[in-house]
């Protein structure tokens, strides 16, 4: 296979204008009309890295709730496998449950989804029902 060069490539030269004759700027107003189009738009500045950054910083409110959400449910989740292990050991202390409905009750406000409601009243539910097992009865 055989290579060739080519050969190198030129920059184009600038074109130059040529000047009119005429500096009176009589062609010029003879090219108006009594309809003038709209101009063009103004040419947009490039973007900078810091009007990235701007960007950026302006979308946070909705990366916030997810973070948020995600972390009450990483809270809820540690309680419940707290129970969890303390059930299965047999000594489960009722600050633990407390604790738990706590947590449900603040994390039921935050929350929209009908169906996370009901999941949500539920563990409070069996929570309730843990908590009047190891009260006693008066």
């Amino acid at each position: 296979m055989r290579i060739e060069s080519k050969p190198p490539t030129v920059p184009a030269s600038r074109a130059t204008r040529a000047k009119s004759g005429s500096d009176s700027g009589v062609e010029f107003s003879a090219g108006l009309s009594e309809e003038q189009p709209a101009s063009a738009p103004a040419a947009a500045r490039p973007l900078s890295p810091v009007d990235g950054l701007f960007a950026l910083q302006e979308m946070p409110d909705a990366l916030a709730e997810r973070r948020r959400a995600v972390r009450r449910a990483g809270t809820l989740l540690d309680r419940l496998d707290d129970i969890r292990l303390a059930l299965l050991s047999g000594s489960l202390p009722l600050s633990q449950i407390a604790e738990l409905q706590r947590v449900i009750a603040s994390a039921r406000g935050a929350l929209d989804d009908p169906r996370l409601i009901e999941v949500l009243d539920e563990i409070d539910l069996r929570a309730q029902v843990e908590l009047a097992k190891l009260t006693p009865a008066s």
